[in-house]
């Protein structure tokens, strides 16, 4: 379903082809970067425009986020047509059922989620994310 969505200032837009799932990040980076996990859902055919300023976090991926707010725009394996672009962003969040956790050897132990989701551990998602 193609969904449309911004930033926090509504500067940085964005249209991507959203795989209708939500996916959550327990890494410490995306934890650092968002201030806790990373609730993102995975899309194709992301455009966005704007302030986007792109960051290489580590080898492999990068990061977006809006030159003048600051809000988290996406995650990118590069090579790939995925971006992992955070629920709030959306201008309709409905229809996203909570799916998968990432690096779940890395949540910390202070919270967790009701949902019974598919569980990635930090190796897993390495493989799954830098074949090709």
């Amino acid at each position: 379903m193609r969904r449309t969505g911004s930033c926090l200032c509504g500067q940085a837009t964005f249209t991507a082809e959203a795989l209708e799932r939500l996916q959550a990040c327990h890494c410490s980076m995306c934890r650092k970067w968002v201030g806790g996990p990373f609730m993102a859902v995975p899309c194709q055919q992301a455009t966005f425009s704007g302030p986007v300023k792109r960051y290489a976090s580590s080898e492999g991926f990068e990061r977006g986020f809006c030159s003048e707010c600051g809000s988290s725009l996406f995650f990118h394996p590069k090579g790939s047509g995925l971006h992992g672009i955070p629920i709030g962003l959306f201008d309709d969040q409905t229809g996203l059922p909570f799916k998968t956790e990432f690096f779940i050897d890395q949540k910390p132990g202070c919270y967790a989620f009701a949902n019974e989701t598919r569980q990635m551990t930090a190796a897993e998602f390495r493989e799954t994310f830098r074949k090709g």
